[in-house]
């Protein structure tokens, strides 16, 4: 039947196919597992599924649902962004992974684990990246910073649309007198880790948490001066591998900064500003939060208040996780910890029945790709298409 279609039509059909149907289809001839392997396939395949926004959450943490008591085991699930949050997919962690993710980050298909301090050998390698659609995953080298106990890091993770390339980046405050921010940068095309140079202006703190907001090729976070106001959106672009500043609303450059979280809505950057309470701690029942859109990239002026939602009702909110088709996925920290959805056109809360069991739940948007096919350091993670299946799908080929 291949044979029978024009080359540029099989790509179109196949890059619309779901990475599973793709992962056996390697097995009809040489020719498509080539084609599927590649390089550039791989890149068109994620290119559509970002295109046709085919995106759902991905779940890392304990959960439990309160109409049965049913636990949800503390591994990744896929669960669809609607107003049943139904799960439909698990994934099991690859071997590398301790029961233990200091940090999990996300991007167009690919997640980046930051695990606990491990040594393989005499070598220390804290990350490790996986792809759960197909089953495989790899770990970096070690960093190339040194950084002793006691000093603290953060990390961001995206995609350079320009090279083509995933890339990782790791920033180290190191305690020389005062906190100095040294960083470094890992790409898989290479490979490899390099240092990225920090200009002695930018003396500006990032916190561990909250994680980073991926958006238009660079990772944001909100950032401080000493004092804990002065408050700026810290960015580091993956293609110019430059750190840059954008301002916040002037409203908001003196809060405390744990009162905004950065989130991406629609494409846009997107933060979230918390009322309420003394501002001085992070465990405070907030009035409301106001969700802010920076609706032209890089423009101050653009930055505009969308709506406030009222949490006095809820008694509290523990952390915005993300919004999108006028929903947004909240953390409510009551006697028990729920996960709600707030509708934004009918102003009207919707309770999931899940609670999170215990503090550490983490969420990222997701699609699937075949990234990591194409890395021949890769390893595989126990994904095998069996001979059955490969003597069925053949047969059912050749009568096609």
């Amino acid at each position: 039947m291949s044979e029978q279609l024009p080359h540029d039509l099989q790509i179109e059909i196949l890059v619309r196919l779901p990475v599973k149907s793709l992962l056996r289809f390697q097995c009809v001839s040489k020719s498509w597992k080539s084609l599927i392997r590649s390089t550039d396939f791989i890149s068109m395949h994620t290119n559509h599924n970002e295109s046709i926004n085919n995106y759902a959450h991905l779940v890392h943490g304990s959960l439990y649902r309160t109409d049965s008591g049913e636990e949800i085991e503390s591994r990744c699930k896929l669960h669809q962004f609607d107003d049943s949050f139904s799960e439909f997919q698990k994934f099991e962690y690859p071997s590398q992974i301790s029961q233990y993710v200091e940090e999990v980050l996300e991007c167009r298909g690919l997640i980046l684990f930051n695990t606990p301090p491990v040594f393989f050998g005499n070598r220390l390698k804290p990350f490790i990246l996986w792809n759960p659609a197909v089953r495989m995953s790899m770990t970096p080298p070690r960093p190339c910073i040194h950084a002793p106990f006691g000093n603290y890091f953060v990390h961001g993770f995206g995609f350079d649309h320009k090279s083509n390339d995933y890339k990782v980046l790791r920033m180290v405050y190191v305690s020389l007198g005062r906190l100095t921010l040294r960083a470094e940068l890992f790409k898989l095309c290479t490979g490899t880790w390099k240092t990225v140079s920090v200009s002695d202006d930018f003396n500006y703190y990032i916190p561990a948490w909250p994680k980073q907001a991926f958006v238009n090729g660079a990772s944001h976070w909100v950032g401080h001066r000493s004092g804990f106001r002065d408050l700026a959106v810290l960015c580091f672009h993956m293609s110019d591998e430059e750190f840059r500043l954008i301002k916040l609303p002037d409203v908001l450059t003196t809060v405390v900064y744990h009162l905004i979280s950065l989130v991406v809505s629609g494409g846009l950057l997107s933060l979230i500003y918390y009322n309420g309470g003394d501002g001085n701690d992070v465990s405070d029942a907030y009035d409301s939060c106001c969700i802010w859109l920076m609706e032209d990239y890089g423009v101050i002026e653009s930055w505009t208040k969308q709506c406030t939602i009222d949490l006095r009702d809820c008694g509290g909110v523990g952390r915005t996780f993300s919004f999108r088709n006028n929903r947004v996925l909240l953390l409510i920290e009551t006697e028990r910890t729920n996960l709600v959805l707030y509708d934004l056109k009918t102003n009207r809360f919707i309770n999931l029945g899940i609670r999170n069991k215990g503090y550490e739940l983490c969420m990222n948007t997701y699609i699937e790709s075949l990234v990591l096919l194409d890395q021949v350091n890769a390893i595989p993670d126990q994904y095998e298409t069996s001979s059955r299946e490969r003597i069925r799908l053949t047969k059912w080929l050749e009568k096609a």
